[in-house]
């Protein structure tokens, strides 16, 4: 099967330093939208320490698990159903 994620491979670094940024904007957005909303949605009063923890909670375990479990295209029929 062909590789469909090159970026890994390519020795290129200002396309893997672009992949990270890129990677690092969608954790950033991640932790700032739960930081926020865990301030904002409990009608009781929430500590900024205990939501920035939540916050970083939720965008690490995004981090990991967009690692662990990337997106995967497959060509020609080669998945099984």
């Amino acid at each position: 099967m062909k590789n469909l994620q090159p970026s890994f491979y390519n020795s290129d670094h200002k396309q893997q330093t672009k992949l990270h940024k890129d990677h690092l904007l969608k954790y950033l957005i991640m932790f700032l939208v739960v930081t926020v909303s865990t301030l904002v949605i409990p009608t009781c009063g929430v500590l900024k320490s205990q939501a920035v923890t939540v916050g970083l909670l939720a965008g690490t375990t995004f981090a990991i698990l967009d690692m662990s479990y990337p997106k995967r295209v497959y060509i020609d029929s080669f998945h099984s159903h």
